[in-house]
Parts: C-alpha cells; structure tokens; sequence
C-alpha cells in the first residue's frame, strides 16, 4: 500500500530527493564561503544540514511514511535558514532564499500543513528582517521594504491558491478513475485499492474478517434484447441504488462489468454475509424496474468468498466468488451459494 502523502501527491518524493541533493551540495559550497568569511558556527550548521540531507536520501526513497520524513528535514532546514539570516554579515539580498519556503512548503506539506510552517517561517523571518534592518538602523527606503514583503505575501497567497486547486482537481480526478459513470458505484481499481488497504490494517492481521460477495443479473441480456440498452441501464442502476439503500457505510459496493457488480463487506464473517446476500436477493427480487411504462421483474445470483478460509488475495477470493456465483447460476439462478 502507498503511503498516504504519495497517493495524495506523487510529485513530492522526487522533489524531496532533488531538495536533498540540493542542500547536501549547495551546504559544502556555503560552508567554504563561510569559513573564508570566519563565520565558523554558520560554516558548521551548514556542514551539519549538508550531511544529514546526504544521509536521508535514500531514506526519502524508500520509506511509506514520506510526509513524516519531509517534515523531519524541512524543520531543522528552515531554522538553519532562520539562523543564517542572523549573522552580522547579512545582507537584504540573502532575504530572497526566504521566498522559498511557502513554496518548499505547500509542494511538500500539502494545504494546511503547508500554511501553517509557512505562516511561522515568515513570520520568524520577518521579525528578524526588521531587527537586522529596521528604519533605526538606517533602511529606511519604504518601497524597497514594501516590495520584499508584497512578494512575500503574493508567494504565500498563489501558492495556497495553487494547492487548493491542485487538491481539488486531484480529488475529482480520483472520484471520476474510481467510480462506474453509470451507476455511480466504485470500480475494480476502488475495489482493490480499499482491498490492500484493508490488509494493510493491524486489525486484519488479528484475523479481522473479510468477505467478498460477487453478484450477477439473471437473464440481463434478455432485458437487453427484449426492452433496449437504456432498460438495461436503468436496471443496473436501480440494483445500484437498492445495494446502496442495504449495505452499511463500511461496506464497498462496485460495479466491475456488464451486469456484474461486487461488494467487500468489512468486519463480517461468512453466515452474517449469507444474511445479507439473501436480503438484496429479496430486495432486487421484489423491486422491478419501471421503464417506458413497464414492470421488469429482476433476480440476481450470488457467490461468497471469505478472505483467509477462500484465499489471501483479492484475485483468489474474486475467482472463488465467480465460481460460486456460476454455482448459484448452475443451480437455478436467484441464490446465493457460499
């Protein structure tokens, strides 16, 4: 399973690593410009970020818990940062490398995590701006300063702009490449990422149970043949919604072809799971579909497999599934076998 800040922002491992490998070189190059200048303690800081951004490096390729790792060395990397900007040698010009945080920030943090360093960071900088250069000691060229901190503020303002839309054109990306247009239900790629999720969880190693329900519409191509697609449609999308009205919100419900839907009921052993298989066999079974002004009678058959007693994958318990919904097909139609 990907860790949650690479499934939200793929792009922030690499930038990560090239942020890294930035600091480790750029670090050394500081560090001699400030041990010809005798700033010896600022020389030793940015030998000491140089080598600790080398070392993270392949950590930062291969952990699952990258955002905790980014804020690890964002924080001491920032403050070195901070710390750089109160050497008597500084100049106003060395305020520019401050731009850089709301955006190493949002890139890297997300919206709200992002702000949040972001805002302190600038802040701490500016507290330290007006220390090293305030009008008693002489900057005293209002536009000039105007100007740094208008910039400031239009960096941290598009890049919490950009982030926001970013997220939310990422989100409805992910909604549309995850649900089933037609019937509004999640699709096979939902299906098996909130499966690896599942696994991914303590609980499931402690035997919590998992239960995969595949269900096929009986006679769906005769709907099809004898009242038009759009019947078809509409009846797929009515089963859609009494599987919606009867399942629980941890349950998944998905579409994964044709006429044939799937749902992965959490925290249920198998007999609970026979219940409610025969429960939507009743349901569908006394809902026909009304279309053109008229009655489609529906069954559906069923098949069940329980994750651990049918198999320890999804593809093995869909296969155990399909076999049994073929059983129940085999048998008579409109059941469920387990």
């Amino acid at each position: 399973m990907r860790d949650e800040s690479t499934a939200a922002a793929p792009y922030r491992r690499p930038i990560t690593q090239a942020l890294l490998l930035f600091t480790a070189v750029f670090g050394v190059l500081f560090a001699l410009l400030n041990y010809h200048a005798g700033d010896y303690a600022l020389m030793a800081l940015e030998l000491l970020m140089a080598g600790f951004a080398a070392s993270l490096i392949r950590t930062i390729a291969r952990t699952r818990r990258l955002q905790l790792w980014i804020m690890v060395f964002l924080l001491p990397f920032f403050t070195v940062m901070m710390f750089a900007l109160t050497t008597a040698a500084v100049v106003p010009s060395v305020f520019a490398w401050v731009l850089l945080i709301p955006i190493l920030s949002y890139l890297l943090l997300g919206r709200w995590l992002g702000a949040a360093v972001a805002g302190f960071y600038l802040a701490v900088s500016g507290v330290i701006f007006f220390a090293q250069f305030g009008f008693e000691h002489g900057y005293s060229e209002l536009r000039s300063l105007a100007n740094v901190v208008l910039v400031a503020i239009c960096i941290f303002g598009f890049s919490h702009l950009y982030e926001v839309s970013r997220e939310h054109a990422e989100s409805r990306l992910r909604r549309m490449a995850q649900t089933d247009p037609l019937t509004g239900l999640s699709n096979r790629m939902h299906l098996r990422e909130v499966f690896m999720a599942a696994l991914a969880r303590d609980d499931v190693a402690q035997a919590m149970p998992l239960t995969l329900l595949m269900l096929d519409l009986d006679h769906f191509k005769h709907i099809n043949d004898c009242y038009g697609h759009e019947a078809g449609d509409a009846v797929l999308c009515m089963v859609a919604r009494v599987m919606r009205e009867r399942l629980r919100a941890q349950d998944l419900a998905c579409r994964i072809g044709g006429e044939e839907f799937c749902v992965l009921l959490r925290d249920t052993h198998r007999d609970a799971a026979i219940t409610l298989a025969e429960d939507l066999c009743r349901r569908v079974r006394a809902q026909p579909c009304v279309y053109a002004g008229q009655q489609i009678s529906l069954s559906t058959s069923i098949g069940i497999a329980e994750f651990g007693r049918d198999g320890s994958d999804l593809d093995s318990l869909l296969r155990v599934a399909d076999r049994r919904l073929y059983q129940a097909k085999t048998d008579g139609r409109d059941r469920v076998v387990a």
